[in-house]
């Protein structure tokens, strides 16, 4: 008779291909910002293709992140009956509000950065799932995870950082380039834009990075 450890174990194929998928879109979503900022292309097209493309990506790494999220709470109950469901609900619920904010700031109902808050609350569920030794997890893929935690709790610095000691107008549209800083907040103005820059680099490289792995990692546990 087939362990009831098997049977579920079998049924991680799916979320471990779509974490994957998460990790490969992650990745093309950042090389767009990351060619988008270090071009800066004058063409307005060009500027608008890498950013949508940038967006776009993030939709699909968030949507595919949600059933590898449930997956690793459910292989940490079978380690671990007193485990709750907590953090995979939440989860789920940081990456819907991703893809939603994403979406609404497309159709430009909603400023473009505020998809960073609940990005950050999922960098906050990665620190915590990383600490989690019952789902099983190696400790490479732990490091890693915390990491792009902190990366992302950092991007999520920014817009409320930038609303509250720069300019709350963030908060209802994008600011350009052009648009002058507020007197007398250059500073708060440099510094929240460097934890952004740190941020950016740690969580959006080392967060599908760790998507990817994990996926992989659960595929590779599947087939044993």
């Amino acid at each position: 008779m087939q362990s009831l450890t098997a049977i579920p174990i079998s049924g991680n194929r799916l979320p471990g291909w779509l974490a994957v998928t998460s990790g490969v879109f992650g990745i093309a979503a950042f090389a767009c910002l990351i060619v988008f900022l270090v071009m800066r292309p004058s063409d307005p097209q060009t500027s608008r293709l890498l950013l949508r493309s940038h967006d776009a990506g993030v939709i699909v790494q968030s949507l595919c992140l949600m059933p590898f999220a449930l997956a690793l709470g459910t292989i940490a109950r079978q380690h671990s009956p007193g485990s709750s469901r907590v953090m995979g609900v939440a989860a789920v619920t940081f990456l819907t509000l991703v893809v939603i904010l994403m979406v609404l700031s497309f159709f430009h109902v909603v400023a473009d950065v505020l998809y960073m808050i609940p990005q950050g609350a999922v960098g906050g569920w990665l620190i915590a799932v990383c600490r989690q030794h019952a789902n099983g997890l190696p400790k490479g893929l732990r490091r890693l995870g915390i990491v792009a935690g902190v990366g992302l709790i950092l991007i999520s610095v920014f817009p409320i950082g930038y609303a509250l000691f720069v300019d709350p107008a963030i908060l209802h549209g994008p600011i350009s380039d052009d648009d002058p800083t507020p007197p007398g907040t250059e500073r708060a103005n440099g510094i929240v834009h460097l934890v952004l820059a740190i941020g950016t680099l740690i969580g959006c490289s080392m967060y599908p990075l760790w998507s990817a792995l994990a996926g992989r990692w659960l595929l590779l546990r599947g087939d044993r």
